[in-house]
């Protein structure tokens, strides 16, 4: 899943975040980097390294299965600071593009 990954260190990436400094981890850290609903860790989308282990197990689905779309789930979570809990969408463009708008998974 690409918006989330088990809390688990045990199994998983969630280890892979050993004390370096928070631009470098995996996840990011405290409450930003947990998703409470889910209870799950989230991806520090600023982080060139989390991009590129995203983008290449696209491209490994693409090429081993010759997958031609992809489907995403979790989406609201990735895209803003609130990750979508306890808010609703009215239309407003500023509900969509304003400062809860996380830029990095934007890109």
């Amino acid at each position: 899943v690409h918006s989330h990954a088990s809390k688990n260190v045990d199994d998983g990436i969630a280890g892979f975040d050993l004390g370096q400094k928070e631009e470098d981890n995996y996840f990011l850290l405290g409450e930003k980097g947990y998703h409470s609903l889910w209870d799950s860790k989230l991806y520090n989308f600023g982080n060139w390294e989390v991009r590129r282990y995203l983008l290449s197990n696209l491209r490994w689905w693409m090429e081993e299965y010759q997958f031609d779309g992809f489907r995403f789930d979790g989406i609201t979570s990735m895209l803003y600071h609130h990750h979508g809990i306890n808010v609703g969408f009215s239309g407003n463009y500023e509900e969509y593009f304003g400062m809860n708008t996380d830029v990095d998974a934007c890109v």
